[in-house]
C-alpha cells in the first residue's frame, strides 16, 4: 500500500460496510494535526446510522469519533501537541464565535464542525486530520483503550450538570448500554442516595450492580414504578436520566421521576417519539434534553479516567480490528450481551 493511501472502513450504503484503500488525509490548515488512530470505540449511534435509523451518517463516509491515537504531524500553528504525543480526539471544533459559544454553550455551537457525522471523514481508519483545538494529551497512565471512552463519559458529564443533582437524591437511569453505564459510574461519585437502573437485560444489570447500581429493575416482569416508590416513601426519583432514545423508555423515564422533578435524555435514537404529555405538565415535570458535551466536560472525563474514579475497562466487552468491520455491525446489533467493541489498530497497547 501507497504512503499516500491507508485502510479505511468505508460505509458505502445502508446496513454495508467496505474496507478500502483510500486516500490518506493531508493537513491543510494552520491548526491542523495528523494523528495515526490507535483505538476507536463503536458507539451506538453508528450503529443506528448503519441501519439508516438515524439519518445522520450519509453513505458513503467514514464514521467513527471515539478515538485516540499518536500524533505524527502538525500544522505551523500548532503549539498545544508536537509529533509523538499521545492523544485524545474531542470530535467536534467549536467556532468559540457564535452566541451560545459566547454564552459558555459551546454543545450549542451553531457552527460546530464533528468528526464522523454526516458526509465527512471519521476515526475508522489509519489515520486521521483533526483541529489541534481538539486534540488533548493523554496523561501516562491512561491507555489508548481508556482513552478512546472520554467522548461517550464527556457526554455523560454534561447530562449529569444539566440534571442538577444534589447529594443525597434519588436517581432513575433508564437503559444501561454503554451510556447508561458510564453515567453510572459517574453518578457514585456525586453521593446520591439511591441509584435505581432499568433495563431489559438481566446481564447488562448484572454489570448495572457490578458498578454501584443501588436497585436494578427488568420492567418486562417487574411494575418499575412500584420498586422505585418501595424505596422513596412513595414520591418517586428526584431526576430520571434516559438514555435510549425510542418512546417507551422516554416514557418510563416521565413514569419514575416525582412530582416537580427533572427528567434528562441523552438518548438520540428515534427523531420522533411518543409520550404522555399531560404527564408531564400536570406534575410540573422539568424535561431537558442533553446534547454533545464541550471541552471542559471532556478534559474533565480524561481526568476521571486518569484518576481512577472510573473504571472503564470492564465495558470493554469486544475487541475488533479494521479488517472484522465488513460483518462486525450486523454482529453487534445481534448480540446484545456486548457492551462496548473497541476498534483497536497495531501499537495500541
Amino acid at each position: 500500500m501507497s504512503s499516500d493511501t491507508m485502510q479505511a472502513l468505508v460505509f458505502t450504503d445502508i446496513r454495508k460496510m467496505e474496507l478500502q484503500n483510500v486516500a490518506r488525509p493531508q493537513i491543510s490548515a494552520p491548526d491542523d494535526v495528523l494523528i495515526r488512530v490507535r483505538a476507536v470505540g463503536v458507539c451506538g449511534s453508528d450503529l443506528h446510522g448503519y441501519t439508516g435509523q438515524t439519518g445522520r451518517r450519509i453513505p458513503p463516509m467514514i464514521m467513527g469519533h471515539e478515538a485516540s491515537g499518536v500524533v505524527e504531524e502538525v500544522g505551523p500553528a500548532v503549539t498545544n501537541v508536537k509529533p509523538g504525543d499521545r492523544v485524545a480526539v474531542l470530535p467536534v471544533v467549536f467556532c468559540g464565535q457564535c452566541a451560545p459559544c459566547k454564552e459558555g454553550k459551546a454543545s450549542l455551537c451553531t457552527n460546530r464542525r464533528l468528526l464522523g457525522v454526516g458526509k465527512g471523514l471519521g476515526a475508522y481508519a489509519e489515520w486521521l486530520v483533526w483541529s489541534a483545538r481538539s486534540t488533548y494529551r493523554i496523561p501516562d497512565n491512561v491507555s489508548f483503550e481508556q482513552a478512546a471512552f472520554a467522548e461517550p463519559m464527556g457526554v455523560c458529564l454534561h447530562a449529569l450538570r444539566l440534571a442538577n443533582i444534589k447529594p443525597y437524591d434519588n436517581v432513575a437511569l433508564v437503559g444501561s448500554g454503554p451510556i447508561g453505564l458510564l453515567t453510572l459510574a459517574i453518578l457514585r461519585t456525586l453521593g446520591p442516595r439511591h441509584i435505581f437502573v432499568s433495563d431489559v437485560s438481566d446481564d447488562r444489570l448484572a454489570v448495572a450492580r457490578s458498578l454501584g447500581a443501588n436497585v436494578t429493575i427488568n420492567p418486562s416482569r417487574e411494575d418499575a414504578r412500584a420498586v422505585v416508590d418501595a424505596h422513596t416513601d412513595g414520591l418517586g426519583a428526584d431526576v430520571s436520566i434516559e438514555a435510549v432514545g425510542v418512546s417507551v423508555t422516554a416514557q418510563a423515564a416521565i413514569d419514575l421521576t416525582k412530582n416537580g422533578g427533572t427528567v434528562v435524555w441523552i438518548g438520540n435514537n428515534q427523531k420522533r417519539i411518543e409520550i404522555d404529555m399531560q404527564s408531564v405538565v400536570t406534575r410540573e415535570l422539568r424535561v431537558q434534553g442533553s446534547y454533545a458535551m464541550n471541552d471542559v466536560d471532556f478534559t474533565r472525563a480524561l481526568a476521571m479516567i486518569a484518576d481512577g474514579a472510573v473504571d472503564v475497562q470492564p465495558l470493554i466487552s469486544r475487541r475488533a480490528e479494521l479488517a472484522e468491520g465488513e460483518n462486525l455491525f450486523d454482529e453487534l446489533l445481534q448480540d446484545q450481551s456486548v457492551i462496548k467493541c473497541v476498534f483497536t489498530m497495531k501499537g495500541s497497547e
